[in-house]
Parts: C-alpha cells; sequence; structure tokens
C-alpha cells in the first residue's frame, strides 16, 4: 500500500513538476521572467511586418528587455500595441520613442530612444513607435526592378542566340575570316616591301648624300658669284628701257612721231578711203578705165 502511495505522489510531483516547467517555458518564449520583477510598457506601431515576439530590446546597444506580445489595437485606422518588458531599472522620458528594423540576416531588432523631457513615463504607458527602413527593405523593393532586369538580360540572351543561330553569322565569320586572311597576305606584301626597302636604304643613303653635296657645290657656287655685277647690269638694262620707252613717248624723233603724231593716221585713213572709192568705181565703171582695140590682119 506504500508503495503504491509513493509511485502515485511521484507521479504527481513529476505532474506538478511539468506544469511548471511548462508555463516558465511558455514565458520564457513570450520573453517574460516570472523570477524578476518587469515592468510593462506599450508602444503603437501602423506596421509591425518582420516584428517578431521575444525580440530584443535595446537602449544603446545595451538590451534592457524583451517584446512580449503584439495585439491590434485599432482597426480604423489600423495600428497595433506591441507590448514590451523592462527587466532593468531605467527612466524613460516622456518624449521617447521605439523604434524597430531588420538586419541583415532577417531578425527583426527594437531600440528605445530616449528622450530629454523631464516627464517620465510609468509602467503601463504607451511609447511612440516608428518603423527604420534596412537593408531588407531596401532589397525588397529593388525586387520588382531585378525582375525586370532580368527579363531583359533573358530577352537580350535570346536575341543574341537568334543572331548566333542564324545562317549569316556562319557566313559572317567565314567573311571575317577572309577578311583576316587578306589582312594577313597584306601585312606578309609590307613585310616583303619593308625588307626591299631596307635592303635598298644603303644605296638611298647614298644618293641623299651625292644630292646633298651637289646642292652644296651649287650654294657655294651662287655664293661666289658676283652678285653686285650682275645688279648693276640689270639696273643698266631697266634704265635703257626706260629711255627707251621716253623716246618713244616723246615727238622728237620718227619713232615718236609714228605713233605719237596723228597726221600719218589721218593720210593714211584718207588714202584707203580714197582706194576704196576708186576700187567701187572702177567695179561700177570698167569702160572708163580700160580699153580694148581689135585689129584685123
Amino acid at each position: 500500500m506504500k508503495k503504491s502511495i509513493t509511485r502515485n505522489a511521484l507521479i504527481g510531483l513529476a505532474f506538478i513538476a511539468s506544469l511548471f516547467m511548462i508555463y516558465f517555458g511558455i514565458n520564457f518564449l513570450k520573453g517574460v521572467n516570472v523570477l524578476k520583477q518587469q515592468k510593462q510598457y506599450y508602444a503603437l506601431f501602423d506596421d509591425v511586418s518582420s516584428l517578431l515576439l521575444s525580440s530584443p530590446l535595446y537602449v544603446k546597444g545595451y538590451q534592457i528587455g524583451l517584446i512580449n506580445s503584439i495585439k491590434m489595437a485599432s482597426a480604423e485606422p489600423m495600428r497595433f500595441a506591441v507590448g514590451i518588458n523592462l527587466e532593468e531599472e531605467i527612466s524613460i522620458p516622456e518624449d521617447s520613442y521605439l523604434e524597430y528594423g531588420i538586419d541583415l540576416f532577417g531578425a527583426s531588432t527594437a531600440n528605445l530612444i530616449l528622450g530629454s523631457s523631464p516627464t517620465l513615463l510609468h509602467p503601463g504607458d504607451t511609447i511612440r513607435g516608428s518603423k527604420v527602413t534596412g537593408l531588407m527593405d531596401g532589397a525588397a523593393g529593388l525586387m520588382p526592378r531585378a525582375d525586370s532586369l532580368f527579363l531583359r538580360i533573358d530577352s537580350l540572351l535570346l536575341a543574341l542566340h537568334r543572331i548566333i543561330a542564324h545562317p549569316s553569322w556562319e557566313q559572317s565569320i567565314d567573311g571575317i575570316a577572309g577578311t583576316v586572311q587578306q589582312l594577313n597576305s597584306a601585312s606578309q606584301s609590307l613585310h616583303r616591301m619593308v625588307t626591299v626597302v631596307e635592303k635598298d636604304l644603303p644605296e638611298i643613303s647614298r644618293n641623299l648624300h651625292a644630292v646633298s653635296q651637289d646642292l652644296r657645290k651649287v650654294s657655294g657656287e651662287l655664293s661666289e658669284m658676283d652678285l653686285n655685277r650682275t645688279y648693276v647690269t640689270i639696273d643698266e638694262t631697266v634704265n635703257n628701257l626706260k629711255q627707251l620707252t621716253g623716246k618713244i613717248n616723246s615727238s622728237d624723233n620718227s619713232l615718236g612721231l609714228l605713233i605719237n603724231d596723228t597726221k600719218l593716221h589721218d593720210s593714211l585713213s584718207v588714202t584707203i578711203e580714197t582706194a576704196t572709192k576708186l576700187l567701187e568705181d572702177i567695179r561700177q565703171h570698167p569702160e572708163r578705165y580700160l580699153s580694148v582695140k581689135v585689129r584685123l590682119f
């Protein structure tokens, strides 16, 4: 009988211990430490996306509590009340606010930003809340653009595939290969020409040297010429031309009179006019000037 009572007592104790473990485990998951006195505050948010229960709450990088509840506070407008348990003794000014964001690994973190108001909040009061736009939110906003970019890349790859698969692509490749061969042939021809020119360079250099020597000789001969005498001769010739021109323009000589005097011109004009009239009269009246005599033998 005693063994049966002892066994039932152990089962009961184990059941009670299980209940305590379940209670403590549930509260631990909620972020509630039942063994330590905690202060409950609330924060209002318009959006609680990715905010999880039991998320840590920090003040300047130091954890002071956990998020233990998320409930809808109102439907119009839709707002949410987030409960926070503070395990540390901390004074919260009235103008403080709670903000949360998402880190690179998708975990939510909440930060209590303390204000400077002399009025302090009491447990059960409401704190203003806001959401911080983080790297993951920016990445989520970029996803539609990335999808559009991937679609364009896919279209570009499809177009490239069509171009490569087109029969004219092979013809183009063959044409490019032919062009490369022609360039190779031209390069070889140019190489041969350069080789020939390199062979002829000594001869060309000697010829240029000979030409330069000849030019030097010509320049030396020009420098040795009596240029002053040449200039004097040219001046004398110019003076003679001036004298001849002066005599032609003057009327004290036969050539000047012939060129400058109009009497000769007028006489010639009268003579030509008289000769013309005479020829015209001979043409019209030849019997005046020609007489034909016939003699009979």
